[in-house]
């Protein structure tokens, strides 16, 4: 063992789950080990594992159909003795999570020991960081006129964009508690002439959330996740590229002010493998801009000086944890 995963185990709970059956029936079925719905290990009859968890609060689950459950309050440092079995005297024989003291589980343990021992490496800590890809489908609340066309209609565009694509990284302190950090680029347009003119609104997004995770037991959702987090907004700029059969028709580039903003998210996360999850949910985001420079107009309008652009988002995450 390096020094480095001694290291690393110090910094976690040990538990210990052990299996221990009395019966007659020959089987190598592995019960199913879940941690906070993360497929931890498979535990076949006179075996034991161990996991580390970071201190706090954590679901522990046994297999998915007709699943034993138990919520464990562990502290860094400490270890944990928990052993698995079918409950023999009920009808349904269903299976059981029970908290052993050390005295009582190593002294059951050591039958197991000699000759079955198997042990499971520090792969089974939680897994704590995520990378993954972000999508989102956004819709903006203040409507700015942009142009008037030749019929006399002023189009609008929100600087909220319709959407964004990005890159993120999670990381859980706690069972409950992580960070979550995006960057992302927000876009907006509008077509007009056929096409052939278009106003380009985009921005780049740097976004960090702390989050409070609430787990569940639910085919379709593990964890719900809640959080309040700054946006920084660089590089937000609107483009016109106009045909000359437009009114007015300019080319210019009006570039604003990077700028602060805020957002609050709801994501309900689901694992699909043993090493992705996808979040869906909901994002709202405000922002002030303010106009900076331009190359040949600046805006008459003080609505395009000054402007809002909050928004709300339907978001779709993937991510590879480990």
């Amino acid at each position: 063992m390096s020094i480095a995963s001694v290291n690393a185990q110090t910094r976690y709970a040990k538990i210990v789950v052990y299996r221990i059956e009395d019966t007659i029936e020959k089987t190598d079925e592995g019960y199913k080990i879940f941690t906070d719905g993360n497929l931890a290990t498979s535990l076949r009859n006179n075996h034991f594992e161990e996991l580390y968890m970071p201190e706090g609060r954590f679901r522990l689950r046994v297999n998915d159909e007709n699943p034993a459950t138990q919520t464990v309050e562990c502290s860094e440092g400490n270890i944990y003795y928990f052993k698995i079995y079918r409950n023999l005297d009920l009808p349904t024989k269903p299976i059981t999570i029970k908290s052993i003291d050390s005295i009582t589980a190593k002294n059951e343990m050591k039958k197991i020991k000699k000759t079955q021992y198997k042990k499971s490496s520090t792969s089974h800590m939680i897994r704590q960081n995520g990378v993954g890809f972000v999508l989102e489908t956004i819709t903006g609340f203040n409507k700015v006129g942009i142009l008037r066309t030749t019929a006399g209609v002023i189009e609008t565009l929100s600087f909220g964009g319709v959407g964004a694509i990005g890159l993120s990284y999670s990381h859980e302190i706690t069972d409950s508690y992580g960070y979550l950090i995006e960057l992302e680029d927000r876009f907006g347009s509008i077509f007009l002439d056929d096409k052939s003119s278009t106003v380009d609104f985009n921005t780049g997004v740097l976004s960090a959330s702390p989050y409070f995770a609430i787990p569940i037991a639910l085919p379709i959702a593990q964890k719900i996740k809640l959080g309040v987090g700054l946006d920084y907004y660089f590089n937000p700029s609107l483009s016109y590229y106009y045909s000359e059969r437009m009114v007015n028709s300019f080319n210019d580039v009006w570039n604003y002010n990077n700028a602060l903003g805020y957002h609050i998210l709801f994501f309900i996360e689901t694992n699909v493998g043993k090493n992705l999850r996808i979040h869906t949910g909901l994002k709202y985001s405000d922002v002030e801009y303010s106009f900076a420079s331009s190359k040949t107009r600046q805006p008459s309008d003080d609505n395009l000086k000054k402007t809002q652009g909050n928004s709300l988002a339907v978001s779709l995450g993937l991510e590879y944890f480990f």
